[in-house]
């Protein structure tokens, strides 16, 4: 078959059963009630019009045909004793290799008006492991909005080495929603996405205080909720609404992972908070370890209610030490040695493991040697074992999953349980696959999978790919040696039919790939907002320094803590684990030719979309940036170093580092580092800056601390008084009220002292306008030789002298005004079109951000009229 591609199908025939694999088609009919092969059995593959191809099995009762298969086929057979099969398939394509293009943004969520850079890597694959640079090429990188309107469009060059870039700003007025990049390269379409959200501060916030920091099992869960407005005061007869689910803990592998979420129900889940904020906590006690999520809502009779989500965690759900063993499993009887070792530096140390048996969850416990790294456990009884280690107090460290053979172990009935020794093999392993079937068993059929079926065998009669070794009626051994070619992975089948019913289970065989290993190193771990952060990346590969093509950037954790990072992993992009093309189906299973389920392609249920509002706690920043550096394009030199800096944004937070690379054979890695910007003593204004004339501000301002009842000077001045208050601040986020007495414009600074030095300082404008109505005028003056009265209104503000002497000049000093033309109307939308043209034509480069700026400008402009019933012809104003 040109394609090389394999199905498994079985055939329903008086007392035997023919299996094959359909598009390159691999046959192999077997004996109905005792599974046995059957050779000389004559096969046609017809696509229902015509004999595409024929053949007779060998004395191995197996056939490959060879041809291009259609989207459906049959298979018609017969047996030497005149016995007869059809069996009915469909083929697709489920793993192509082509070219794959990596498209992924600074971060995954934004705000309406930021700007969005866009990096593009690509690879031409041609094979799972294969591959060649791309065609260097022009492409067109289109924005979607939620709505599925196109944004605009940008023009990015794709180079085979560096890959391509772009950016571009959202508008002010982007709707909520998920975004779609669309990128038009060589007649073919890749996307991607990014999120857009409005970020809505809360007009009180909800704080978690527990009376413990640890909870066990069997511990009722208490605390308490404090609910504080912006200002410090309590939120009193708030009405709060409490809703619980809870995470049980289970193991998989030697990971600690939560299982689904289920409702616990609450007694007194409605309450009022006190004069002091304050709402009692108490929660019921867990039976197992779990994950408490516990839903705040509370209202004080405002139109939006606050909502927040809290985490509890009962007998810890973190692994802090790793258990690990030789194999997967063993042989019962046998002692298995299990090692353990800390994954971070903790105060707990295990001090029990203990084991359970599922299949009649009898169980066993033992001390572990102080100090010790291992431990040895002999299994008595087959089965399937679940091991943790414990600390003196309980908590469960650790955790791992161990199988174990013997005499008398079985699978469920009309299944075939597989499990291999490791999780992940290198180059050069032997790959041991246990093999359980539900009854004894001589005959089955054990392949290779991937684009076809690379190899097969037979149970009684194994291949030289695989050593087979009996180990009970039920358990078979086969030893598997892992190549090259297996990487990034393989699918090891196993099938066996007995009575008229067959069973068949896959196993895959991961094999590890090479990657890029790609580190990020700062010179310090801690900044204060305004530093310079200097920042080293080293690539190597296999321990050695390597050249590769580096994209960095540097995004506010909050923002991950809103939205997950919707790009995967680059490794797991260009290198993941492939699909199995074979598919098996059975003849069994045919009932006639106008039964079988349709492979007719229908069109995709409609979508519905609904905005969603993510809201945001107090937080200390003074400088709204999310992506404090971007690096789309940065390269290490031949020892495998390149460095690169930015200044700290005056913000109070955790930031991750996120360097993503690839080298010149197509190999890719991707590395990961943490930073903080902080400081002890850390102030915020949180007051409007314009006023009215009269009004009486209340100013006042938050001051984020890291110590606790320690005593600090607040010098604040104004109009050329200065005002200086003592205060002991609580940790966390206090609100300060001002003294100064403010009527009129003017500078606001704020002084933070301790100990006479100055730990931070802020200042702001204050304005206060008149009360009537703004209203813009313009006079033109003559001016004549020496002073020339202006003769302006009263309480005039904004005044703004321009100097025209020829028609051109007085053309230009109008310009501003026509791109503060009110929306919507063709008029207005050309007004706004002409100084942005103008703009436009006098830009030397038209690739840069402030090109690309103007021309979202301009293509908004007439989207934005015909969204109002204007006409497309505005565009025709500006030529």
């Amino acid at each position: 078959m040109d394609i090389g591609r394999r199905r498994w199908c079985l055939f329903p025939i008086p007392w035997r059963l023919a299996k094959c694999r359909v598009t390159s088609s691999w046959c192999g009919p077997r004996v109905k009630k005792q599974g046995e092969a059957k050779p000389g059995s004559e096969i046609l593959w017809t696509d229902g019009l015509g004999v595409m191809t024929r053949g007779v099995t060998d004395d191995s009762g197996t056939l490959q045909l060879q041809h291009i298969s259609p989207e459906r086929s049959y298979i018609l057979g017969k047996d030497a004793e005149g016995g007869v099969f059809v069996s009915e398939n469909f083929f697709y394509e489920s793993e192509i290799y082509n070219t794959r293009l990596y498209i992924f943004t600074d971060r995954p969520l934004y705000r309406a008006g930021d700007r969005v850079d866009v990096k593009v890597m690509g690879r031409e694959f041609h094979d799972p492991l294969h591959s060649s640079p791309i065609v260097s090429a022009p492409a067109k990188l289109s924005v979607l909005d939620a709505n599925g309107s196109l944004l605009q469009t940008v023009n990015v060059t794709l180079d085979a080495r560096n890959g391509g870039q772009g950016s571009f700003r959202l508008p002010e007025n982007a709707v909520a929603g998920g975004y779609e990049l669309r990128l038009a390269y060589r007649n073919q379409v890749y996307s991607s996405s990014f999120r857009v959200a409005n970020y809505i501060k809360p007009h009180f916030e909800i704080g978690l205080a527990l009376d413990k920091k640890e909870f066990k099992t069997g511990e009722a869960v208490s605390g308490k909720l404090q609910l504080l407005y912006p200002d410090g005061e309590p939120v009193k007869d708030a009405r709060v609404q409490l809703s619980l689910r809870a995470q049980q803990l289970s193991m998989v592998g030697n990971d600690l992972r939560y299982a689904g979420r289920f409702p616990v129900s609450l007694e007194g889940s409605e309450t009022v908070s006190d004069d002091s904020g304050h709402v009692a906590l108490n929660l019921p006690a867990a039976d197992k370890p779990s994950r408490y999520l516990l839903t705040v809502s509370a209202s004080d009779g405002a139109a939006y209610r606050v909502t927040t989500t809290k985490e509890i965690l009962i007998e810890r759900g973190l692994a802090h030490y790793s258990l690990s063993t030789a194999a997967q499993y063993s042989n019962s009887g046998e002692s298995v040695v299990f090692r353990y070792a800390a994954l971070e530096s903790s105060k707990q140390v295990p001090v029990t493991y203990e084991w359970l048996r599922l299949e009649d969850r009898t169980s066993h416990s033992g001390d572990l040697p102080s100090g010790g790294k291992s431990f040895t456990v002999n299994f008595d009884k087959p089965g399937n074992y679940n091991l943790t280690l414990r600390d003196k107090d309980g908590l469960i460290l650790a955790g791992l999953s161990h199988a174990v053979s013997g005499k008398g172990s079985t699978s469920h009935t009309g299944t075939v349980d597989i499990v291999a020794d490791k999780t992940l093999y290198q180059p050069g392993e032997t790959a041991k696959m246990l093999i359980t079937f539900p009854e004894p068993i001589d005959e089955a059929l054990l392949t290779l999978e991937r684009d076809r079926v690379e190899q097969q065998s037979l149970l009684s009669h194994p291949a030289n790919w695989l050593t087979l070794q009996r180990l009970n009626d039920t358990q078979y051994e086969a030893r598997i040696p892992v190549s090259n070619s297996f990487a990034p992975n393989i699918t090891f089948s196993v099938l066996y039919t007995r009575n008229g019913q067959y069973s068949f289970q896959n196993a895959g065989i991961k094999v590890a790939v090479p990657q890029l290993d790609i580190r990020v190193k700062t010179d310090k771990t801690h900044y204060q907002p305004g530093e310079l952060v200097n920042v080293e990346l080293t690539s190597s590969l296999k321990g050695k320094p390597v050249s590769a093509q580096l994209t960095i950037g540097v995004v506010d954790e909050m923002i991950y803590a809103l939205q997950p990072e919707i790009a995967p992993n680059i490794g797991k992009f260009f290198y993941p684990l492939g699909r199995n093309n074979v598919r098996t189906s059975s003849s069994l299973s045919f009932i006639s030719y106008d039964q079988a389920l349709s492979s007719e392609p229908v069109a995709p249920g409609a979508t519905n979309r609904s905005e969603r509002r993510v809201k945001m706690l107090e937080r200390p920043r003074r400088e709204e940036v999310d992506t404090a550096a971007w690096m789309p394009s940065l390269t290490t030199d031949k020892q495998g170093k390149a460095y690169f800096t930015f200044l700290m944004p005056d913000s109070l937070t955790r930031w991750r580092i996120t360097a993503r690379g690839m080298n010149g054979d197509g190999l890719v890695g991707q590395g990961r580092a943490y930073l903080r910007s902080e400081k002890n003593l850390y102030m915020k204004w949180s007051m409007p800056t314009v006023y009215r004339m009269g009004d009486k501000p209340a100013a006042g301002l938050f001051i984020f601390s890291q110590q606790d009842n320690e005593p600090v000077a607040l010098v604040t001045k104004f109009a050329g008084a200065e005002m200086r208050q003592t205060l002991t601040l609580h940790k966390g986020a206090n609100y300060i009220s001002l003294t100064q007495n403010i009527q009129q414009s003017g500078l606001l600074s704020a002084e933070l002292q301790q100990n006479g030095q100055v730990q931070d300082s802020i200042s702001t404008k204050l304005s206060f306008v008149d009360n009537s109505w703004p209203v813009e005028q313009q006079k033109n003056v003559m001016l004549a030789g020496g002073d020339n009265a202006l003769m302006l209104p009263e309480q005039a503000s904004n005044i703004r002298l321009q100097s025209s002497e020829t028609p051109q000049e007085i053309f230009r000093n109008n310009l501003d005004a026509l791109v503060d033309e009110p929306w919507g109307g063709v008029i207005n939308t050309g007004s706004r079109l002409i100084p942005l043209s103008l703009a436009w034509r006098s830009l030397a480069d038209h690739q840069s951000a402030a090109a690309n700026d103007i021309r979202q400008m301009i293509q908004d402009k007439p989207s934005a009229a015909d969204a109002t019933g204007g006409a497309r012809s505005a565009l025709y104003l500006v030529g």
